[in-house]
């Protein structure tokens, strides 16, 4: 039997591109919610306040969280998603970096205060929701076409490929390699379980 390219389908051409567009934009997202993030944190250890959540930030995980269910996606991925994020940013935050930069941190977050910031971190983690949200809408509709073709779910060459460009953004953007690779393998199995679903569902 014919093996098919679906390199030159343009059906999986156009939809490729979409998941492509909603990849960039998720991580421009990203990557500005870390530096607000950022932010947060210097406040914090300047004014001796705990790193570690807020009450009202874990009200606002619920609430983030019972968001991406109505959005079908699954509860522990859109957390896992939040978990990874706060944890790289546990572990990229750095006194002796913040103590050296005391003067210029201080005149970046001079206008901010630490509610301000907590309300536009939750704004930036609804638009990662539907982002994603909306590619894995894409992702059904290549799951459905390939069923159709008879293609399996996983490539693991145009996976790699995917994953090695959404690292070379990401270092063009500062954020970190091993975070962007744990969010999008993450995102990934969610993308292979759907096309098997679809898959099993023929069967």
């Amino acid at each position: 039997m014919a093996v098919i390219d679906l390199s030159k389908d343009p059906l999986i051409i156009d939809m490729r591109e979409s998941i492509d567009r909603f990849d960039i934009s998720f991580l421009h997202l990203l990557s500005e919610r870390m530096r607000i993030v950022k932010k947060i944190m210097f406040i914090k250890f300047l004014r001796q306040i705990d790193l570690s959540q807020s009450d009202a930030r874990k009200e606002d995980m619920q609430e983030l969280i019972e968001m991406s269910v109505r959005l079908s996606l699954e509860k522990k991925f859109f957390k896992r998603i939040l978990d990874l994020v706060f944890q790289d940013a546990i572990e990229q935050f750095n006194e002796k970096e913040v103590e050296e930069n005391r003067d210029s941190l201080e005149k970046i977050c001079a206008p901010y205060s630490l509610d301000n910031l907590r309300n536009s971190l939750l704004n930036l983690d609804k638009s990662l929701c539907f982002i994603l949200a909306e590619r894995f809408c894409v992702v059904k509709e290549i799951g459905i076409y390939k069923d159709q073709l008879n293609v399996p779910p996983l490539d693991p060459k145009r996976w790699q490929d995917v994953l090695d460009n959404k690292v070379e953004i990401a270092k063009k953007i500062n954020l970190s390699k091993s975070l962007v690779k744990n969010i999008f393998n993450s995102i990934h199995e969610v993308s292979l379980d759907i096309e098997r679903r679809i898959e099993e569902s023929k069967a």
